[in-house]
């Protein structure tokens, strides 16, 4: 698959092969719809019509699946819009005492996030060693 120019624009190619992609779906509904209709009143070319919009519909999938390839779409920032994983590897301070086995809070920049993990008071520093949903997963620092 084409990689974007170096100005960061996708390529000529991409936006084409994703204009397709949007279309072929549709094109092959119809294409297959029409071939049941002319089936169904006896025409002989109705199968065709059929296969054609089979083909399109597997075309598109294989489009999207090429597409959607963890190696075409991986990106250089994995963590972005993980707000969460983010985090991780940063001390942070304890603002609801965490107990035991139980959940706390800490903030983290400007929010405060429940927390749980190791036993800690209010106002130690704890490490964030992973996230589970939006719960950060801390240890002593």
């Amino acid at each position: 698959m084409p990689h974007p120019d170096p100005g960061g624009r996708p390529s000529a190619f991409l936006w084409l092969a994703a204009a397709v992609s949007l279309l072929l779906p549709i094109v092959g509904v119809g294409a297959a719809l029409f071939g049941l209709y002319l089936g169904a009143n006896g025409g002989p070319a109705g199968w065709y019509w059929v296969g054609a919009g089979i083909v399109l519909i597997l075309a598109d999938m294989v489009i999207d699946r090429i597409w959607a390839h963890p190696r075409v779409s991986s990106s250089d920032e994995p963590d972005l819009n993980r707000r969460g994983a983010e985090l991780v590897g940063q001390v942070v301070p304890v603002v609801e005492a965490i107990a035991p086995g139980g959940r706390g809070a800490v903030r983290a920049a400007d929010t405060v996030w429940a927390a749980e993990g190791c036993k800690a008071a209010a106002g130690t520093r704890v490490r964030v060693s992973g996230v589970k949903g939006t719960v950060l997963i801390v240890e002593p620092a």
